[in-house]
């Protein structure tokens, strides 16, 4: 976690703003974005202390920094999504280009960050999400070969990567993110749970938690409604038909018990909890991020 967020409390609950740039189809596009210190204002503006960081196209770490100040907020670590699945020969172009969002996050003061992999569109699991569409041994074997040279180039930059399982991408299903963090060292790959997406794709959240509760990094704290994704899976839908069906909410606005799962979280973390609602569900951005926040505020004070 960072210098900079540290603490106990409110210091800890974090923005990814992506409400800012969901599309109408189920989709995210960051041209949608305010511009960058507009989005500061308006995620401390909606009651965060705290940002995921992302130091926008064209900044420099000391830029964003001064920004970050001048809004009175801290950081929480952001992530880097590779576009590599191991077998392209991409992999060397990904290894530097995750040593770059280190490097970062180390200026930034910053030990950890997420390691996910990327998705389009077109991808198999896009389009037929959250099933383990199209699973492969050697691609996973693969994977778990690049992910260890990412980490050991993030690591030299003295930053840890913490694995994220996506729905959409090959590393999606319980079982694929047990391997990958079964097959590297603990020192070179930290956990990043995201409380949405790991449900959407089946998992026993509670249980993966508890199960690597001394590999936590960070949390995703993201709420979904469980009967649009069992219609989904049940009538065929890709990605974005089920996002647009109503997947994701507000924190507290869903169908998950995310009290029982932050709650399962180790005595003592103190690790980000970063709140992501990929499409809001009340109102526009500014009042889903508001609603998020009252909502991880409550709870922290033990409120809920």
């Amino acid at each position: 976690m960072s210098d900079r967020a540290a603490g106990p409390g409110n210091d800890r609950i974090a923005l990814n703003p992506i409400q800012w740039i969901a599309t109408h189809d189920g989709w995210l596009d960051p041209a949608l974005s305010p511009p960058p210190e507009r989005l500061l204002g308006l995620v401390k503006e909606a009651g965060f202390n705290t940002i995921m960081a992302e130091v926008p196209a064209g900044w420099s770490v000391r830029q964003y920094q001064d920004a970050l100040d001048g809004h009175g907020l801290g950081l929480a670590p952001g992530y880097f999504a590779s576009r590599s699945d191991g077998l392209d020969g991409m992999q060397d172009e990904v290894v530097r280009a995750g040593a770059a969002v280190a490097r970062q996050h180390a200026e930034l003061g910053l030990h950890d960050v997420g390691l996910a992999l990327a998705m389009n569109k077109d991808a198999p699991r896009v389009i037929r999400p959250a099933r383990g569409t199209d699973s492969d041994e050697a691609r996973l074997g693969a994977l778990v070969a690049l992910i260890k040279r990412i980490g050991e180039a993030m690591r030299a930059e003295g930053v840890r990567p913490a694995l994220h399982p996506h729905v959409g991408t090959w590393v999606e299903t319980e079982r694929e993110c047990r391997a990958v963090l079964d097959a590297v060292e603990p020192d070179s790959l930290g956990f990043l749970p995201d409380t949405g997406h790991l449900a959407w794709a089946g998992a026993d959240v509670v249980k993966l938690i508890t199960d690597y509760a001394g590999r936590l990094a960070f949390v995703h704290v993201k709420d979904c409604r469980l009967t649009v994704a069992g219609q989904g899976r049940a009538l065929g839908w890709t990605y974005q038909q089920t996002v647009t069906a109503g997947l994701w909410a507000e924190p507290g606005r869903g169908e998950l018990p995310l009290t029982a799962i932050l709650d399962a979280l180790p005595d003592g973390f103190g690790g980000a909890l970063v709140v992501e609602v990929d499409r809001p569900d009340i109102g526009g951005p500014a009042e889903s991020a508001r609603a998020s926040a009252s909502w991880m505020h409550a709870r922290e004070s033990g409120d809920r």
